[in-house]
């Protein structure tokens, strides 16, 4: 069974004071819990500060074949730059307040209407994090966008509520980091195993407690297999 770790943060955060995510560590964590492959993006407070964490992102991602790296959407709304060897993008609370508050005016910029369009062009996940109604305006503009809603919603809202409101929508994905195994039984007899990952948002949570959340629900080993690696393989292919 091939496990692909979709949420963990790399480099250091600004915001979380002494928190340096290292490459050694997710290796570490990897090794001790049976994760192939690793998803890694930016700490939002340093990608804000330095949109260079990129790069370097980019550039460890070379040399670390487990790693498969992110791009973190700067305030400017930059599109994916696929070229470089990204794999997917992580938009978080764009130029509202982290983790608490959306700023709705960006719902209004010009630009929002070419980066949905050149996005879907590009055709990666973006792991999308803000509150529930602005997430169902920007959801309501594009049909092909495959957007990955972090933490069930948990962060942005009632998860209950944002899997009402995105059942019926088959580009909207959620990925179970932090969540209870019941909440993630919900969304499966739900959606389906077909658009739920596992992640563990590591170092708020550990790749081995994540895992053995996914790897004790009773479902099929199946369907397992999709949240634990083959939903993301075909979302990023």
């Amino acid at each position: 069974m091939k496990i692909i770790d979709s949420h963990t943060h790399w480099g250091p955060s600004l915001r979380l004071w002494g928190v340096n995510i290292t490459t050694e560590e997710l290796l570490t964590q990897a090794k001790q819990s049976g994760v192939e492959k690793i998803v890694i993006f930016p700490f939002p407070s340093t990608a804000i500060a330095n949109a260079g964490i990129n790069d370097t992102l980019i550039e460890e991602a070379k040399k670390i074949e487990q790693f498969i790296p992110y791009y973190y959407l700067p305030e400017n709304l930059k599109p994916i730059p696929r070229e470089k060897g990204f794999r997917g993008g992580k938009w978080h609370w764009v130029r509202g307040i982290q983790d608490c508050s959306s700023n709705y005016e960006v719902l209004e910029d010009p630009q929002l209407e070419r980066f949905i369009e050149a996005s879907e062009e590009i055709d990666l996940p973006i792991v999308f994090e803000e509150e529930l109604a602005f997430t169902e305006r920007f959801i309501r503009r594009t049909n092909r966008l495959k957007v990955i809603i972090p933490h069930l919603g948990m962060l942005g809202g009632s998860p209950l509520d944002f899997l009402e409101a995105f059942k019926e929508r088959e580009n909207v994905y959620f990925d179970t980091a932090l969540a209870s195994s019941g909440l993630i039984e919900k969304f499966i007899e739900t959606i389906g195993p077909e658009r739920v990952l596992f992640g563990s948002d590591i170092p708020f949570g550990t790749m081995k407690g994540e895992l053995e959340k996914i790897l004790s629900l009773k479902i099929s080993i199946k369907e397992k297999e999709l949240l634990l690696g083959g939903n993301l393989e075909r979302l990023i292919s």
